[in-house]
């Protein structure tokens, strides 16, 4: 895809010092580039000392790290076991095994070598975009996108930074992962990722990279940024001890999210949408479903009230980066109105007890109507290994630069909904509306539709 390319030049970027480093470091910093010009929050540019750098990373074992071990040990290797076997060679000949061995493979030399260092990921970031805030990687498994924005806000609210750039960067699966996957009998057999489904039988890994670029609502208001949602809060906890180190616990996930509505004043009632962690594992499911039940309730009358899915029907699990891709979703959800559809989901498991719950599985991409006082909210689930948990709270951005975009788009034609209790008052109805878009400085069929 697109993200997968790399211009160094266009990034100030010595291209000698591409090739056999960690592809992280260099798609990083171009998602970081795209997130700002997205924001437009380099048409008014920050002072770079006001400007921080928070990035997820979980695993490490990738195309440079992997090259560094096969020039040392695994080229070692292969010379001490053909000694071993074929004790005809002379050193000269192993000599010259050696040199073609490390000839096939990326180079190793200065040059390189600042691309295998873990905390470039956000250094190179802050060296080419010249931020002189923090800068620092963390690993909370699936959950380190939602750590990364928890210390963001945290930090924009204590002052300490006026922007902070944040998100999950993992641009490769290694093998390895692979089979501790296999091991744990989470991937799919049949190929699919079915969250919630009676027929779910696991995960299919991913890779993905995801940023976000968060600051203070009035100071982005002033800037002109664009504004998709408003983050409320991100509740965490751990699980403590449960029934291992990988397996997920009910009490862990319900405290994380009781306290991300603590922590926003919100009522998880008022929540239209509910990003899920999806694992499509019996366990991951059962457990996130209570969970939420928890937190939420049963569900207050016939219909339910919260559209329930997970993107990972669509993007795969990308392991850290999940988290990026639920708020992502969320945010453009909430962004353009639009309830996103969850994928391969057809037959829901009765075992999950979600027909009790306030919530149902969106299969389908519908507009996102909304008539309550309170603006449209997300909420985004983050279980990762480990037993670190996190929820995430948005919501709607209704403030001025919202009202200038202007949700509809101008067009000559609209759909006016009118209701009345009878025929006369329906015609007048009617006629209000036709006098009102007959006035000198009209306004727009949109905003009229909106009002009614």
């Amino acid at each position: 895809g697109a993200l997968s390319r790399f211009g160094p030049l266009l990034h100030g970027v010595m291209p000698s010092s591409v090739d056999g480093g960690e592809p992280d470091q260099f798609l990083a910093l171009e998602i970081a580039h795209r997130a700002m010009v997205d924001a437009d929050a380099l048409r008014h540019p920050l002072p770079g000392d006001r400007v921080e750098v928070v990035l997820g990373r979980g695993t490490y074992i990738n195309r440079g790290f992997s090259t560094v071990v096969q020039h040392g040990v695994i080229v070692d290797r292969v010379l001490s076991v053909l000694r071993s076997l074929h004790p005809e060679h002379d050193e000269a000949e192993l000599a010259e095994i050696k040199r073609q061995l490390k000839a096939s493979l990326p180079p190793f030399n200065s040059e390189m070598a600042p691309a295998l260092v873990p905390n470039l990921v956000t250094g190179r970031i802050a060296n080419r975009l010249d931020f002189q805030g923090v800068n620092y990687i963390i690993d909370a498994a699936c959950a380190s996108s939602h750590i990364a924005i928890e210390r963001g806000i945290e930090d924009l609210r204590a002052g300490k930074c006026d922007m902070a750039v944040v998100g999950v960067v993992h641009a490769s699966t290694p093998a390895p992962i692979f089979m501790i996957f296999c091991q744990l009998a989470a991937l799919s057999r049949h190929g699919q990722i079915r969250p919630f489904d009676r027929d779910a039988d696991g995960t299919l890994l991913a890779e993905g990279l995801g940023v976000l670029v968060l600051k203070r609502l009035s100071e982005a208001e002033e800037a002109g940024d664009r504004i998709y949602a408003l983050l409320k809060a991100v509740g965490t906890a751990s699980d403590g001890r449960g029934l291992g180190m990988l397996a997920p616990r009910l009490e862990g996930e319900s405290l994380a999210l009781r306290r991300a509505y603590e922590q926003s004043g919100i009522d998880p009632r008022s929540v239209g949408l509910l990003e899920a962690h999806g694992t499509a594992t019996n366990v991951g499911d059962e457990t996130e479903i209570a969970a939420l039940k928890s937190v939420f309730g049963g569900r207050a009358g016939d219909a339910p009230t919260c559209a329930l899915g997970s993107v990972k029907s669509m993007s795969g699990r990308c392991l850290p980066a999940d988290g990026s891709a639920r708020e992502t979703k969320a945010a453009l959800a909430l962004y353009h109105k639009v309830l996103p559809a969850t994928l391969n989901c057809e037959h829901p498991n009765p075992d999950l007890g979600i027909e009790e719950s306030p919530f149902y599985i969106n299969t389908r991409t519908r507009p996102w109507i909304h008539g309550a006082a309170s603006p449209r909210r997300a909420g985004v689930n983050a279980f990762g290994f480990g037993g670190i948990n996190a929820h995430a709270v948005l919501e709607e951005y209704t403030g001025r630069a919202e009202r200038e975009r202007g949700i509809f788009m101008k067009r000559p034609c609209e759909v006016l909904v009118v209701e009345a209790g009878s025929r006369d008052a329906l015609v007048q109805a009617t006629g209000e509306i036709v006098s009102e878009l007959s006035a000198v400085g009209a306004p727009d069929l949109g905003d009229v539709a909106a009002r009614r």
